[in-house]
């Protein structure tokens, strides 16, 4: 089950920093989010996908990024694969977005959608940004 921490929002309320990440199953979950933030939020959007064929263009505000993760661009860190293991690149984007923006007394408020939920990697990287937001004051997880 993909994993919220902050509050949902409406267009009318105020720029917030978002995290949206997750794999091509998850698009249409993160498509619905993106379409529903305010245009003056900003923020990251971590896609994974297999192959360069499954990218598309998401509706993200101007100030949200979207970058695509393609596994068959990757190496893996189990020996055996030739490509990237599912969730592989996604929980290393994660974890390396938590360590430069969760930290304390940080405004303003970060809210954080993780699916790829089928993936132990981003299990353990679902972990570790919970830690860091919490440690960083920010929410615990609400969804």
């Amino acid at each position: 089950m993909p994993y919220r921490w902050g509050m949902a929002r409406t267009r009318r309320q105020p720029s917030e920093r978002i995290l949206i990440a997750g794999g091509v199953d998850d698009l249409p979950e993160m498509t619905r989010m993106l379409e529903d933030l305010p245009e003056n939020a900003y923020g990251q959007v971590f896609v994974e996908a297999a192959l360069a064929e499954q990218v598309r263009t998401l509706p993200a505000p101007p100030r949200v990024t979207v970058t695509w993760l393609l596994r068959s661009a990757r190496t893996s860190a189990v020996a055996p694969l030739v490509f990237a293991d599912h969730g592989e690149a996604l929980a290393h984007a994660v974890t390396g977005w938590a360590a430069e923006w969760c930290v304390a007394d940080c405004e303003p408020r970060t809210s954080v959608w993780i699916g790829c939920a089928d993936s132990p990697w981003v299990e353990r990287a679902r972990s570790v940004v919970q830690i860091e937001l919490a440690d960083a004051g920010f929410d615990t997880l609400v969804g």
